[in-house]
C-alpha cells in the first residue's frame, strides 16, 4: 500500500466511523495531518471524490458526504504504522513530473530535496538518476538537476511510437496470453456492483511483458511512468473513464476469442483516441494555470 492509498483508505474509514476529520478539508490541511507532500493527497482526494465519500462543490470546496457514514461501521482494517513505509520513489517522481508539466525549467538540489522529504540523499539520487535515464531531468554540474519542461508535442510524439511498439508487443504476446488473466482484466474494467466505472490500465503492461521483447520492454520501462501519469490526469472525468474501460473490454473480448485482427484494430483506436484527451488536458492547463499546482 503506497501513501496515497493509505490516506484514501484511512479517510474512508474515518468517514464511515464518524471519526474526527482534519479541521479543514483542504489539500494543505490533509497534507499537514499526514505529514506528506501534496502529491499523494491529490491522488487520495481524487479517489474519495470518485467514490463519493467526499463531495466537491462548484466553488471547489470539499465536504464529507454524510450519507457515507455507516449506521453499523465496519471494523477498521488499517493501522498507523502502514503510513511509515511510503513509496518515496513514486512520490518524488510525481512531484518532479508536476514541475515538468508547468512548462518552465526548474532546478533541484539533492540536499534540500532530501530534507524536504525527510529521507537520505541516496534515495533522492537513485530516483533522480532513473528520471535522468527517462530524459525528464539532467544533471548540471554546480547547479544540481534540471527538470525538462514538458510540451504537448512530446506526448503526441510518444503516442506515435507507442502505437507501433505496443501493437507489435500484442502480436508477439498472442501465444503467451493467459485467458484467466484476460478475464480478470475484463472484470476490472467493468462497472462494479454499484454501477461505478472501473479502469485498470495494467493490461497494457501485461502484454508488453508477455511480448518477451526486451527492446520494447525497455522503451516502456524508460518512458511509460511519465506518460502513464499524464494519461491518468487527462482521463479524470467519469465519462472518459467509462469510455476507456469500454475500449479495454472490446480489446479483451477480441483477445479471448483469439480474433487477433479485431484486437489489434481495437487497440489501435484506443491509443489514437488519447490524442484529443491530451490536447484538452494541455488546453485546461493553459486556461486555468493547472489544477495540479493548487
Amino acid at each position: 500500500m503506497n501513501i496515497a492509498d493509505y490516506i484514501e483508505k484511512d479517510l474512508k474509514e474515518k468517514i464511515c466511523h464518524g471519526d474526527q476529520m482534519p479541521e479543514r478539508l483542504t489539500l494543505a490541511s490533509i497534507a499537514a495531518k499526514y505529514d506528506v507532500s501534496m502529491t499523494p493527497v491529490r491522488a487520495a482526494i481524487k479517489g474519495l471524490i470518485e467514490s463519493k465519500f467526499i463531495l466537491k462543490g462548484e466553488n471547489g470546496r470539499l465536504n464529507v458526504n454524510s450519507r457515507r457514514r455507516a449506521k453499523t461501521p465496519p471494523p477498521k482494517t488499517i493501522t498507523e504504522p502502514e503510513l511509515h513505509n511510503p513509496n518515496w520513489e513514486e512520490i518524488i517522481t510525481e512531484d518532479i513530473i508536476q514541475l515538468s508539466i508547468r512548462g518552465e525549467p526548474a532546478y533541484l538540489r539533492e540536499e534540500p530535496s532530501a530534507q524536504r522529504y525527510g529521507i537520505g540523499r541516496t534515495v533522492i539520487r537513485q530516483v533522480f538518476n532513473r528520471l535522468a535515464g527517462a530524459n525528464l531531468i539532467e544533471h548540471v554540474p554546480r547547479h544540481g538537476w534540471r527538470v525538462h519542461p514538458f510540451r504537448e508535442k512530446d506526448m503526441l510524439d510518444y503516442i506515435d511510437i507507442r502505437e507501433t511498439l505496443e501493437l507489435q508487443a500484442l502480436k508477439l504476446a498472442r501465444k503467451r496470453l493467459d485467458p484467466i488473466k484476460l478475464k480478470e482484466f475484463l472484470v476490472n474494467n467493468s462497472p462494479d456492483s454499484k454501477g461505478e466505472p472501473q479502469l485498470d490500465n495494467r493490461l497494457h503492461k501485461y502484454w508488453i511483458e508477455k511480448s518477451e521483447n526486451r527492446y520494447i520492454q525497455f522503451f516502456f520501462d524508460q518512458f511509460g511512468i511519465y506518460y502513464s501519469y499524464l494519461f491518468s490526469y487527462s482521463t479524470v472525468a467519469t465519462s472518459l473513464i467509462e469510455e476507456k474501460a469500454a475500449e479495454h473490454r472490446e480489446i479483451l473480448k477480441a483477445l479471448l476469442k483469439k480474433d487477433w485482427e479485431m484486437a489489434s484494430s481495437a487497440l489501435l483506436q484506443h491509443i489514437r483516441k488519447q490524442r484529443p484527451n491530451v490536447t484538452q488536458f494541455f488546453e485546461s492547463l493553459s486556461d486555468k494555470g493547472t489544477e495540479l499546482n493548487a
